[in-house]
């Protein structure tokens, strides 16, 4: 399955400020970071080289629900209980817990 890549631009014009928080992001998924200086004069801006890009995951949180539960009597006294991941794992699903 192909990634799909979002850009997202942050504009901080307080240049006295060399910190900025990027917020919406999703769970436990993987971004690449960049800043770039710039002037602007009159009618354009004058983009400055991009610094190199580092690298940062986000952290993992609790995964959504199981999907598509099925339950199906093996014979008197024991059940077969099957399910699907989470659509959203938002981490790695270290068990499942049956009750």
């Amino acid at each position: 399955r192909a990634e799909r890549s979002t850009v997202m631009s942050l504009q901080v014009t307080d240049v006295s400020v060399t910190s900025a928080d990027i917020t919406g992001l999703k769970k436990f998924t993987m971004y690449k970071v960049s800043v770039r200086a710039s002037n602007k004069v009159i009618t354009a801006s004058l983009e400055g080289p991009a610094s190199n890009f580092v690298q940062i995951q986000t952290s993992q949180d609790v995964p959504l629900a199981p999907v598509s539960l099925s339950i199906a009597a093996v014979d008197d006294t024991s059940l077969h209980v099957t399910w699907l991941p989470p659509l959203a794992p938002n981490g790695i699903v270290q068990f499942y817990q049956v009750f």
